[in-house]
């Protein structure tokens, strides 16, 4: 008979997850009420029913999209699709955005592909905060009881925020809740110059409390896209792990002691048990056979990962190459040369070129291409906003506030005149 470890129980009627293993680490899948034995502390219970639980991983994705997230859209709009591709494919994702008031976008039953086609449409919203500690409550309380293990992956800046209607006594009941639902929070923090901290220090806190992944950082870069898809692989993971549990309803003898430990073993041989009362499912849980059938598994499930987040850069590099293929080629026109190249709109070409450049890390090339856009077209303000943000990855505040003001100057009323006046607010003291 397979013996499983003890478990703190209480209550009238009670419950155990438990997942079952063969010998060569397979889940045993098979099993029924008779085939289970509960003992409440040294009594046996009755065991009233027994359910194979393989529900579909339900994520809710909050994105702070307000003041603090300007200098990371571009990241944002690369990234976001990794992550949502990098999830089990019979994920359910809800898109929640939290600049100004916090709103669902793009609800669970929707499927990922609304998902990825709501991603492609985001744009941040300057000069708003965050609804940020309204979004996580909101979100938590919207889990339905039928959601076992409810997963938030969290994207947030520690921008702008509505933190003037937090209050403390709130975020105790919202860290009691969290433990009450068997929530597991996820969250990427993303730091910005004049940053407070205030909301990826309740990231932090409220990803360590329910045992998350957590990690962060201090400027926008290609690596936004590698921590998300670390992050969908860590959610990945844990899905996998809590995948064929049985759910064992039990009822304790009334002569059992209501707080006592209770134990569980099947009535089948050469397996292993993992017993647990919320049925989330810890890292490391498995030894021999079965131990190494999950890490093949795991395995396999970091290189889909992986693949989907090279795969989505390829495709837009492909993309700039084409685009800079097509516009090079102007300079080949009958009577070409330079006039004819900058006739033909040469300052898109420059920009292409810096993109291409920027995309891959060359900064100082990108810088270089950038200001020769500029210099095409003095009056457009989109080189001088990237000039901005390659400032800011390079450290350079006061040349990101030089850069901004030209932009406010010469292209006020573009989306990058609205975005470089939010970020001068943030950046100047």
């Amino acid at each position: 008979m397979g013996q499983g470890q003890v478990v703190w129980a209480q209550g009238v009627e009670s419950r155990l997850f438990v997942q079952v293993f063969d010998a060569a680490g397979a889940p045993v899948i098979d099993l029924t009420t008779q085939d289970f034995v509960v003992q409440h502390g040294d009594v046996e219970a009755k065991v009233v029913r027994v359910e194979l639980v393989n529900d579909p991983l339900r994520v809710a994705l909050l994105v702070d999209d307000a003041d603090g997230a300007v200098p990371y859209f571009r990241v944002l709009r690369e990234g976001l699709p990794v992550f949502v591709d990098a999830l089990p494919e019979t994920s359910e994702v809800a898109l929640v955005l939290l600049s100004g008031r916090p709103r669902v976008v793009v609800d669970y039953s929707e499927g990922l592909a609304t998902v990825l086609k709501r991603l492609d449409e985001l744009f941040v919203q300057g000069g708003t905060s965050a609804g940020f500690f309204d979004g996580l409550t909101e979100t938590v309380e919207g889990f339905g009881e039928d959601v076992r293990w409810p997963v938030l992956a969290v994207v947030t800046t520690d921008g702008a925020s509505r933190r003037d209607l937090f209050r403390t006594s709130e975020y105790d009941v919202f860290r009691q809740r969290l433990v009450d639902r068997a929530v597991t929070l996820h969250a990427l923090g993303l730091y910005t110059p004049t940053g407070s901290g205030f909301q990826t220090g309740i990231a932090t806190d409220a990803s360590r409390i329910t045992g998350g992944w957590y990690d962060s950082l201090n400027s926008p870069s290609q690596s936004v896209t590698t921590k998300l898809t670390e992050m969908a692989a860590e959610i990945s993971r844990r899905d996998l792990r809590g995948l064929n549990q049985y759910l064992v309803v039990y009822e304790p003898s009334p002569n059992a002691d209501p707080n006592a430990q209770a134990s569980a073993a099947v009535r089948r041989g050469e397996v292993t048990m993992h017993l647990s009362l919320d049925g989330r499912v810890g890292p490391n849980i498995l030894t021999g056979p079965a131990a190494i059938a999950q890490a093949k598994q795991e395995v396999a499930e970091a290189i889909s990962s992986k693949q989907a987040q090279v795969m989505a850069l390829q495709a837009e590099i492909e993309d700039l190459e084409r685009e800079a293929r097509a516009l090079a080629g102007t300079s080949n026109l009958p009577g070409g040369g330079v006039g004819a190249a900058t006739e033909a709109g040469s300052r898109e070409g420059f920009w292409n070129a810096g993109e291409i450049a920027f995309a891959n890390g060359n900064l100082d090339e990108a810088i270089a291409a950038y200001e020769r856009a500029h210099d095409a077209d003095p009056s457009w303000g989109k080189p001088l906003f990237k000039l901005a943000l390659v400032s800011l990855n390079k450290g350079d505040i006061d040349g990101a506030v030089t850069y901004l003001e030209q932009v406010v100057e010469v292209d006020r009323n573009s989306e990058e005149g609205a975005q470089a006046i939010g970020l001068i607010g943030q950046l100047k003291p």
